[in-house]
């Protein structure tokens, strides 16, 4: 009897130790939605520095470049209009972050499928999703720097701006946060797969512990209620 009690307990431990991580990791992909969404908006990729011929920043789909006399900015881009995009790279960039945007948030989403499916199949299809999201990203990253070799961006610049090279120009902080989404993407998909991975097919504890316990098909948050109170029975009858 003392055996079956500590089964249950530490079937009960492991299951609600599985599912804190699962909502720090729930939790961590909200926020790089938002990460992902701020990104995506800030015309803050790259920009001038005080060698610059003149004052102006650019992002995926928008920009803005000093007028003549330094005091103003001509913006452009404010809505997204991709045929108002400096060029194809620029455009294929906005396209693949605009995406992985899309699918992070059908992931969140998801997050109502814990309450009728197995949590290992959440898990699955959630890291799958986030590692597109991750590839995304990274191809936009690197298609990004490609599209530099623009006359408006060289107008800023300077005149040696060309692929991947900004002359006197530097990236800014909104680029740095897409490489900092990118990495974070790509760690919840890794975390989230080791989290599907930990997640049991069948209960067999449960079925040692009980045989007469009926394991639910559907819905991992009513299972984990269960458990802790079939352990809570167990100990009364000690």
């Amino acid at each position: 009897m003392m055996m079956r009690a500590t089964q249950a307990k530490q079937s009960s431990s492991f299951k609600w130790t599985s599912r804190i991580m699962g909502f720090v990791w729930a939790f961590l992909t909200a926020c790089f939605a938002i990460l992902n969404i701020y990104v995506f908006v800030q015309p803050q990729w790259i920009g001038d520095t005080l060698s610059s011929p003149r004052a102006g920043h650019f992002g995926l789909y928008s920009y803005c470049v000093s007028t003549t006399t330094d005091n103003d900015f001509d913006c452009q881009g404010i809505g997204i209009n991709f045929e108002k995009v400096l060029n194809a790279p620029f455009a294929v960039a906005t396209f693949f972050v605009g995406f992985s945007i899309i699918l992070i948030l059908i992931c969140l989403a998801l997050f109502i499928l814990f309450s009728c499916l197995r949590a290992r199949l959440v898990y699955f299809i959630c890291a799958l999703i986030q590692v597109i999201c991750a590839i995304c990203l990274f191809i936009a990253l690197i298609i990004y720097p490609s599209g530099f070799d623009n006359d408006k961006i060289r107008s800023v610049c300077g005149s040696n701006v060309n692929d991947y090279y900004i002359d006197t120009c530097q990236v800014r902080w909104a680029y740095i946060l897409a490489i900092i989404a990118f990495l974070n993407i790509l760690i919840l998909a890794i975390f989230a797969f080791l989290l599907g991975i930990k997640q049991p097919n069948i209960s067999t504890t449960q079925e040692v512990v009980n045989t007469k316990h009926v394991v639910p098909k559907y819905g991992e948050f009513n299972e984990a209620f269960e458990d802790r109170t079939f352990s809570e029975q167990t100990m009364q009858r000690l």
